[in-house]
C-alpha cells in the first residue's frame, strides 16, 4: 500500500510536500515562501494548495534571461 503523499497526482493542485518535491527546494523553503506570500498557492479552511501550473508560471517569470557578454553590449557593425 502507497501513501497518497507518494502517488502521482491526479489534479493540478499539489499538497505542500508535492509541491516542495515538483520545485526541488526543502519544505521548509516552501512553507516560508508560503508565509511570505512570494509562491502562488491557494489557501481554504486552513488548507493549502498549489497549482501546478501557476508554479509553472511563476517559475517562467522569474527567469533569468542569460548573462552578457561583452559582444552583447557592442554595437552592431555593418559587414561591407
Amino acid at each position: 500500500m502507497t501513501s497518497q503523499s507518494n502517488s502521482t497526482p491526479t489534479t493540478p493542485w499539489l499538497t505542500a510536500e508535492q509541491a516542495a518535491r515538483y520545485l526541488q527546494v526543502a519544505l521548509g523553503t516552501l512553507r516560508n515562501w508560503t508565509s511570505m506570500k512570494y509562491v502562488p498557492h491557494v489557501k481554504r479552511r486552513g488548507v493549502v494548495r498549489y497549482h501546478k501550473e501557476e508554479l509553472d508560471r511563476w517559475l517562467k517569470a522569474g527567469a533569468c534571461k542569460g548573462r552578457l557578454t561583452l559582444a552583447d553590449l557592442e554595437p552592431k557593425r555593418e559587414i561591407n
